[in-house]
């Protein structure tokens, strides 16, 4: 401070012609704080009692201290009523931090700053599971619940907090066992980083304590008060306490400085024991002997700074209030509260350091990182810095962390879960944790919860993500739709030959046995089914469901209907209409034939309908696999489907009781072989098919669908139709009226034979 006060003396555009006077009270450690506060407040030794302060003027404008923070609050509250402006220099408590103290001011970081950099070197090293030990003062209570607070939102945990307890003379024995059952708590934990606020005169005790007891292996986080105790490196063993990583003040270098205090100290005339035993009330022979390396050793060089900042802060304050210029100053009577109001607005560069006060009365000092060097010629090498939240600038490499390979150390209750693993809370800290595989068919989300997939979605095991199944349909170009679509085309082809075979012919009596202009419609039927089949190739939908077994299912019906009906008619002209002469007549002249095909034809096409309005075929899907969803109709096992099965299979199961009952008349009008075989094709097809959909067949349940389809067209086809274009293309001679004629005449004949015997 002198230094300081004697350059801005000297200076000729700081405060030109302006003389600064200085008081120096040394507390030594112990509270003797109310003492000097009352001097700077007194005026002629007198402090008079007024209604107001704005114009009294004690003894001094400004303070520079104290020291520690307990003391800084005390002398800060006293200051305050008086609005006298208190800068401190290394009290770093956040109560000085207080709107309500608008006169105090601080050219240190404080608590919050410094809670703010230890939590970024925790996150930057991911040390999530620490202990936090503190000196049983306000400093160190502080210190220990600022940071708790500050650490859980970060996803830190504190497994051990505790107080550290001052030794004093006569409670060895109680302190010795307050701090075994620290150290013990500590390994319990198993934490590999402490943090520790405390006084460095508490903390030597409590190290020393921690190097006998040996526990190895840890990181101590040092706070500022420490970060750079000379007396604490030095204990017998201190490289036994492991890794120490500090919290320090900024060392900035203040040109002359180091001179000057060789001077100062080897010119000096005072004799400091005789001035100590005259003015101190305590006993402190350790401050008396101080040598010049100690004044000049880390702590106090990161210190000289601040206090250095400081007295240029008053000064600049000063300059502005007695608004001056770069030659003179406006001489007159300053007051503490307009020195305390230029403060807030003070803003110069000392240094290459920038200086000014937020409302807080809080500077922009940051910090400097520290390291432990326990074997090199520096005890404290510099490894990062910090001025504000997120600005940490930290080199691991420089950190000598005594592990293999020199890695950082882990301290964590558990060790982070691998992809695809859920966290699982284990007791009461949100850092501890089982790891849990993701089972198959579920990811880990955003929020670490294992999660099922959708429904044509999959995962293996320990997935942090979903895939999409293959979808496996009967697709375009592969094998088995190739087939389809090639015996499909050949039974349309088919179909249209016999259509312009059976148009050729219309007037023959072949087309005419066969149904003549009716069997058009029997065509066009089975057209229509072997078109329906394309539904079977590709990606299903709704429509597609519902051009397979119902329209198909229909198609049938219309030609098993008519192949009943003309069955039924063919018994009837041979067998029963000289019976029943007039119940033909009526069945001819009224198109019984026609009528009975569509009244058959619209039952299944009621039922049809009924199935598609009330509960409509839809696409299903069915887990081949982990990785593969079968897309199908899912109409095979409909209540609808079954009932139009069954229907169809009651009118073959006609077809074939009016072909058999119709089996002695002319071959030229008799069915019944083919209509048998076409009749236990389709009967054969329905087996099949109920038995391919009650057991598993994968995914070839849909080609066999449309092949059990195609076969049941095909044996229409065959059955029916191909025996005739056979006789159309090959045998025209049995296509005559003269041979139909001669069959008839020939079963006359047999039946009259017959009859007379």
């Amino acid at each position: 401070m002198k230094f300081a006060v004697e350059e801005i003396n000297n200076s000729t555009s700081l405060l030109p012609n302006v003389t600064l006077g200085y008081e120096i009270f040394d507390v030594c450690y112990k509270y003797n704080n109310i003492h000097p506060a009352l001097d700077f407040l007194s005026r002629d030794r007198l402090i008079n009692i007024q209604r107001s302060y704005i114009n009294y003027i004690p003894k001094v404008i400004a303070v520079i201290g104290p020291d520690s923070s307990d003391a800084a609050i005390i002398t800060g509250n006293i200051f305050n009523l008086f609005l006298i402006p208190q800068i401190n220099y290394y009290a770093i408590s956040s109560e000085l931090s207080n709107l309500k103290l608008p006169s105090c001011f601080q050219t240190v970081p404080n608590h919050k700053k410094q809670k703010h950099v230890i939590v970024d070197i925790l996150l930057r090293f991911n040390w999530t599971w620490i202990a936090i030990l503190g000196s049983e003062d306000d400093y160190g209570q502080e210190g220990l619940l600022q940071l708790y607070d500050a650490a859980s939102p970060e996803g830190i945990c504190v497994a051990y907090q505790g107080l550290i307890p001052v030794k004093v003379a006569g409670r060895e024995k109680e302190w010795n066992k307050e701090v075994s059952k620290i150290v013990e708590n500590i390994a319990m934990s198993k934490v590999n980083v402490i943090v520790v606020f405390a006084l460095d005169i508490i903390a030597i005790d409590f190290f020393q304590a921690v190097v006998d007891r040996d526990l190895p292996g840890k990181v101590w986080i040092a706070s500022e008060t420490w970060s750079v105790a000379k007396s604490i490196y030095s204990l017998p063993n201190s490289h036994r306490l492991g890794v120490v990583v500090g919290i320090a003040m900024k060392n900035v270098e203040i040109p002359g400085f180091t001179e000057y205090l060789v001077h100062l100290v080897n010119h000096s005339t005072v004799e400091p024991m005789k001035v100590a035993k005259e003015n101190c009330n305590q006993n402190c022979d350790s401050c008396l002997k101080v040598t010049l390396s100690e004044l000049l050793g880390p702590p106090e060089r990161r210190v000289i700074f601040n206090v250095y900042s400081a007295v240029y802060a008053v000064a600049y304050a000063l300059h502005e209030v007695l608004g001056c210029n770069h030659t003179h100053c406006n001489m007159r009577m300053v007051y503490p509260w307009q020195v305390t109001n230029s403060l807030k607005q003070v803003n110069f560069s000392l240094l290459n350091n920038s200086l000014n006060f937020d409302q807080y009365g809080d500077s922009q000092a940051g910090f400097d990182i520290v390291f432990w060097n326990w074997t090199g010629r520096r005890p404290f090498v510099k490894v990062g810095s910090y001025s504000n939240v997120g600005s940490l600038r930290i080199q691991p490499e420089l950190i000598t962390w005594h592990t293999e390979n020199n890695t950082v150390p882990p301290s964590v209750c558990s060790k982070k879960c691998l992809f695809g693993q859920e966290m699982k809370p284990k007791g009461s800290h949100k850092c501890c944790f089982i790891c849990a595989d993701c089972a198959k068919g579920t990811f880990l989300n955003e929020d670490g919860i294992c999660t099922n997939c959708g429904a044509d979605q999959w995962s293996p095991e320990r997935s942090i993500t979903c895939f999409n199944k293959t979808r496996i349909i009967l697709d375009w170009n592969g094998n088995a739709a190739i087939v389809l679509i090639t015996v499909t085309l050949v039974g349309m082809l088919l179909t249209l030959v016999i259509v312009v075979a059976f148009a050729h012919q219309i007037q023959s009596p072949v087309v005419k046995a066969a149904g003549g202009k009716m069997c058009f419609f029997m065509l066009a039927a089975l057209g229509l089914a072997f078109l329906c089949t394309f539904s079977f190739i590709g990606e299903p939908s709704s429509i597609k469901c519902i051009l397979r077994h119902p329209t198909i299912n229909t198609a049938l019906t219309v030609c098993f209907s008519y192949i009943a009906v003309k069955s039924f008619q063919i018994v009837c002209i041979f067998k029963m209409a000289a019976k029943l002469p007039k119940t033909y007549d009526y069945w001819v002249k009224k198109n019984g034939q026609y009528v009975c095909v569509v009244l058959l034809t619209s039952i299944q096409l009621f039922i049809s309908c009924l199935w598609v309005f009330w509960k409509p075929p839809g696409v299903s899907t069915t887990n081949l696999d982990q990785d593969k969803l079968l897309l199908e109709c899912n109409e095979a096992s409909s209540v609808m489907n079954i009932l139009e099965f069954a229907y169809n299979s009651l009118l073959s199961l006609l077809c074939f009781t009016f072909s058999y009952v119709g089996k002695g008349i002319p071959k030229n009008y008799s069915e019944a072989k083919c209509i048998t075989f076409a009749m236990l094709i389709y009967f054969m097809v329905c087996i099949s098919f109920f038995t391919a959909n009650l057991i598993d067949v994968g995914h070839y349940i849909t080609t066999i669908n449309a092949m059990l389809a195609l076969v049941s067209l095909f044996g229409i086809m065959g059955g029916y139709f191909f025996p005739k274009c056979y006789v159309i293309l090959w045998r025209p001679e049995f296509n005559t009226t003269q041979y139909f004629q001669t069959a008839i005449q020939a079963y006359t004949r047999r039946k009259s034979t017959m009859s007379s015997r």
